[in-house]
């Protein structure tokens, strides 16, 4: 059965997967007409969900909300950078350069009716991402009231008494974790090889320690014998039999 965290999302599933997530604007723009009417919005996670699952026949919609926080995480996350940037480039080849392939496929998140060129001069704000709780459920009179909250002002903006304190080497650690993390997060699946590699990543994490030093020893003397074609239809790992 498929992990919840391992549902693979190729190039092409992606594409299809933003922009039938576009067309279904109850989801992020809360000028839309459906975008507090819960019924809408389950049917609008229940189409993107369908779509999954001409992939892979078990996704869910737990994997199609996850995706969709994952995916605004990342396009924010870059949204960012180059708005940072912007307020202290000299000139427009110094403002940063998302490196997302699907960033500008995620342009109608920022953009606004006057400007469709940059991300940076757009005043729209996306809506909060839905929830399993914001989905499910009927229409209610209480308040709308989003688990995420959107791009504020103050994220964007630049504070003018800002005082540099240096980072502690503990710190710059950290930091650099956070963005190999951030980095893998926000990386697609190119091919299946890509998606081998995640399940045997995701089966190697819940291993003991020995144990899993043993499955990467193996798999590496695997991948050995195979680049110098030592690998035929007879191989196979066996243990020896102590008593003999």
């Amino acid at each position: 059965m498929t992990d919840t965290l391992n549902v693979v999302f190729p190039r092409k599933l992606l594409k299809e997967f933003i922009t039938l997530y576009k067309n279904l604007p109850c989801l992020w723009d809360k000028n839309c007409n459906t975008y507090k009417m819960k019924v809408k919005r389950h049917e609008a996670v229940t189409k993107l969900t369908q779509l999954v699952q001409t992939y892979d026949h078990a996704a869910t919609r737990v994997h199609v909300l996850r995706k969709i926080e994952s995916l605004r995480a990342c396009v924010r996350r870059e949204f960012k950078k180059v708005q940072d940037s912007r307020a202290t480039a000299a000139n427009d080849d110094e403002v940063y350069t998302p490196h997302l392939w699907y960033y500008e496929l995620f342009s109608f998140m920022f953009h606004d009716d006057t400007n469709e060129t940059s991300f940076s001069k757009n005043k729209h704000r996306p809506s909060p991402v839905p929830t399993l709780a914001d989905s499910e459920g009927e229409d209610d009179d209480r308040p709308f009231e989003p688990s995420i909250e959107p791009y504020s002002t103050p994220e964007y903006s630049v504070t003018s008494n800002m005082i540099d304190v240096p980072e502690s080497s503990s710190t710059k650690r950290f930091s650099t974790l956070e963005d190999d993390k951030n980095k893998r997060h926000c990386t697609e699946v190119e091919d299946e090889y890509d998606a081998i590699g995640i399940n045997v990543a995701a089966k190697l994490r819940n291993l003991p320690d020995n144990m899993r030093i043993l499955a990467e020893k193996l798999i590496n003397d695997v991948l050995f014998q195979a680049q110098t074609n030592g690998l035929t239809n007879a191989t196979a790992i066996t243990t020896p039999d102590p008593f003999k």
